[in-house]
């Protein structure tokens, strides 16, 4: 597989926005610093007036762990879906393999996403993930996706 991707990091949410199909409230990077052949960067701002914090413990946020997967799916979205071949099709979440949450995510934290592609086929990939606040992993997963014309 070529390594050829239409979007150059670093870039925001309206680069985001043309690339994965997700829309507010659901659209969770603010940002992809950096990609490589099998490695995605990536980070999202964990504000007080996300909607989630409305119902998800009021009196003490915690940023749900499901959003932290999806965060890192998305994150590994841009990355299947910037190469050239590529553009134009949307991923699908598969597989969550292994999960693991070790530090809550408060408002006010930034969430750095640190992703490794380690397989890609024709049209499934599988994807470790690792979020961090500062130099402490919060969570990881590895995920498995899929890929396809809309």
């Amino acid at each position: 597989m070529t390594f050829k991707f239409v979007h150059e990091p670093p870039y925001g949410v309206q680069t985001i926005k043309q690339i994965i199909p997700h829309r507010h409230p659901f659209l969770l990077p603010d940002g992809i610093t950096a990609m490589g052949e099998d490695t995605v960067e990536g980070f999202k701002n964990i504000s007080i007036s996300d909607p989630v914090f409305e119902g998800h413990f009021p009196e003490e946020p915690v940023y749900p762990g499901v959003l932290q997967i999806e965060l890192i799916a998305q994150i590994g979205a841009c990355w299947i879906l910037s190469l050239e071949q590529n553009v134009g099709k949307t991923a699908y979440l598969m597989t969550v393999e292994s999960a693991k949450f070790r530090r809550p995510l408060r408002p006010g934290d930034r969430a750095d996403v640190y992703g490794k592609i380690t397989s890609v086929k024709s049209r499934t990939g599988r994807l470790s993930g690792i979020i961090k606040v500062g130099d402490q992993v919060a969570s990881e997963a590895t995920i498995l996706f899929a890929f396809q014309k809309a």
